[in-house]
């Protein structure tokens, strides 16, 4: 699998990257850590080369919580985690009620991957204006786009960049 990777260029390795996240989500494993420098939790694929903390940025002192084999249960874990005690059964409710409209249906005219692919540049930073925009244009609210950036981000396939843009791995 190296070398097909190696022969294809960087934009086509991101497409590919964000294809099998969305599509073939089956068969990797997920896991939860906790950052000890700012207490918070985050979520990656096991096994990737380095895990960073997606609120301070700290690659140190991670610790695993918990493994997943569905990222979006991951992803679910990880918000209810951050979210503050006082309010969490709220939002359990919340998420329960919306997961039929929040998971992904790759039979919709909307193409997610494409979408974030076609609004980043050369070097894989998204636009985020650019994203919403063309978004909007196929009916997809703003709410949305952001839920699929969210996701992204806490599947690994994006990097927050401290000018509160995104970058593709």
């Amino acid at each position: 699998m190296e070398e097909a990777v190696a022969e294809t260029s960087p934009s086509n390795q991101i497409h590919q990257a964000l294809s099998i996240q969305f599509c073939f989500m089956s068969g990797a494993t997920w896991v939860m850590f906790r950052c000890d420098s700012c207490n918070r939790f985050s979520g990656a694929r096991k096994g990737q080369k380095s895990m960073v903390c997606g609120h301070c940025g700290s690659n140190e002192r991670l610790k695993i919580i918990q493994e997943y084999n569905d990222p979006r249960k991951m992803a679910e874990a990880v918000s209810l985690e951050n979210t503050p005690r006082e309010i969490r059964k709220e939002l359990e409710k919340a998420m329960s009620q919306n997961r039929n409209k929040m998971a992904f249906n790759p039979s919709k005219s909307v193409d997610p991957i494409e979408l974030i692919r076609a609004s980043s540049d050369d070097e894989g930073v998204i636009d985020m204006e650019l994203l919403i925009q063309k978004s909007s244009s196929f009916g997809v609210e703003k709410s949305t786009v952001i839920e699929w950036i969210e996701q992204s981000e806490i599947e690994g396939m994006i990097l927050r960049m401290t000018s509160g843009k995104y970058r593709l791995l």
